[in-house]
C-alpha cells in the first residue's frame, strides 16, 4: 500500500509515511497482560491521545500522542516506546510500527489529510529490550468515517450505547443487499484485537447480535462489514458497573428534543433507576444539575431543547451517589431543506 507523499509527518521520530505503510512486517495484535506479573522491577504506565478525536472525516488532520505515566523508577531513558499502527483490511490485519522513542521523550504522530489508509488500531507499548521493566500498552482505534456508510448499526434493545455489566443488549446492522458476506465486528480496546461478534443472526438484510457483557470498564466499537471492504457506520459501546449515561446513540435530527438521563445500579440489589441528584458535563464543562427543577423536569433528568450543532459534543453524568459515566458522544444532523 503507497500513499502519496506528504501524508504524514511524524514529529520527534522522523519517520517517512512510505516506510510506515508500504512494506511488509506483519504482525498479530499483542494481547496485555491485566497485571503486571511480580518478577519485574518496575511498571511503566502509557497513555494514548488523540486530538482532536478518534473518530476523523477524510482530509482531517490529527495528533497522536504516545507517552509515559507513572514512571517513578525513572526508567524513561533506557525503555523504547513504540506506536503501532494495525490496518483494517478485512483478513489481512497487519501490525507495523510507525514510530519509535524513548519513553522519556514521548512520540507526536502527525497525520495529514487523513484517507481511509490510515484508519486502523494503534497501540502505544515498548520494544521488550529491557525486560525486567514490565510496560502498559494502550490501544485505540482510528475511525475514518464513510459518507454515506454502505450499511446502518444500531442499538436494537435501548436507546443508549452505555450498559451495566451482565445486562444484555442486541444490536443490529441494516444492510444495503441480501449479500451473507457481511459480518458484524468489534474491537476491544484493552486486548486491541479485533474479531467478529459472537452467535450473530441473518434475518430479512439484517445482522443481530446480543451480547450480555461480563468485564468492567471496557470499551468495544462495533461496526459490520463484508469482503469487499464496505461498511457501516460504528458504535461506541461501554460496560460499566453502577453508574450509566443514557443518550441516544445514533444521530438526532436538528430541531429535535434530546433527553439525557444517568441510570444508577445498586451493587446488592442490582435494581436500576434514576431519581437522584445528577451533575450533567459537556466536553468537561459543567452545564446542568438537577436541583431547583422546574414542574416539568423528573429529578435525574436533563433536556436539551430544539438542539443544533451547536450541542454536539461529548456528554457525561456524575452521581453523589455513585460517581461519574463514561463520556458518550452526541451527534446532531442537519435537517434536510423542504423543496
Amino acid at each position: 500500500m503507497r500513499l502519496a507523499s506528504g501524508l504524514l509527518c511524524v514529529l520527534f521520530s522522523f519517520v517517512s509515511a512510505k516506510s510506515i505503510f508500504d512494506g511488509s512486517s506483519p504482525h498479530h495484535v499483542q494481547r496485555r497482560d491485566t497485571k503486571p506479573k511480580s518478577n519485574y522491577t518496575a511498571v511503566i504506565g502509557t497513555k494514548l491521545q488523540a486530538f482532536p478525536t478518534w473518530f476523523v472525516s477524510a482530509g482531517s488532520n490529527v495528533m497522536i500522542y504516545c507517552k509515559t505515566h507513572n514512571d517513578e523508577m525513572k526508567y524513561g531513558d533506557k525503555v523504547y516506546l513504540h506506536l503501532t499502527w494495525t490496518n483494517m483490511r478485512p483478513g489481512n490485519r497487519t501490525k507495523k510500527i510507525v514510530a519509535s522513542q524513548p519513553a522519556s521523550a514521548g512520540i507526536t504522530f502527525e497525520l495529514n489529510s487523513v484517507t481511509h489508509e490510515h484508519q486502523g488500531v494503534y497501540t502505544c507499548d515498548d520494544n521488550g529490550s529491557l525486560p525486567e521493566v514490565y510496560v502498559l500498552d494502550w490501544h485505540r482505534m482510528l475511525w475514518v468515517e464513510d459518507a454515506p456508510p454502505k450499511a446502518s448499526m444500531e442499538v436494537m434493545s435501548h436507546n443508549r450505547s452505555q450498559f451495566f455489566s451482565n445486562e444484555e443488549f442486541t444490536l443490529g446492522c441494516q444492510l444495503p443487499d441480501d449479500n451473507t458476506q457481511w459480518k458484524m465486528m468489534r474491537f476491544n480496546d484493552w486486548t486491541g484485537t479485533v474479531t467478529e461478534c459472537p452467535d450473530q443472526v441473518y434475518s430479512d438484510h439484517r445482522l443481530s447480535c446480543t451480547i450480555s457483557p461480563v468485564y468492567l470498564d471496557s470499551y468495544r466499537m462495533y461496526w459490520c462489514e463484508n469482503t469487499a471492504g464496505d461498511r457501516s457506520n460504528s458504535l461506541n459501546v461501554s460496560i460499566a458497573s453502577v453508574t450509566v449515561f443514557e443518550s441516544p446513540p445514533l444521530p438526532v435530527m436538528e430541531g429535535e428534543d434530546v433527553m439525557l438521563r444517568c441510570l444508577h445500579r445498586d451493587k446488592k440489589t442490582k435494581e436500576i433507576s434514576f431519581n437522584f441528584h445528577t451533575s450533567y458535563y459537556k466536553n468537561n464543562r459543567l452545564i446542568d444539575n438537577s436541583l431547583g427543577r422546574g414542574p416539568f423536569e423528573q429529578e435525574g433528568n436533563f433536556t436539551l431543547k430544539a438542539v443544533t450543532k451547536a450541542d454536539e459534543g461529548v456528554y457525561t453524568c456524575k452521581m453523589p451517589e455513585s460517581g461519574g459515566s463514561f463520556e458518550s458522544w452526541l451527534s446532531v444532523k442537519a435537517r434536510p431543506v423542504e423543496e
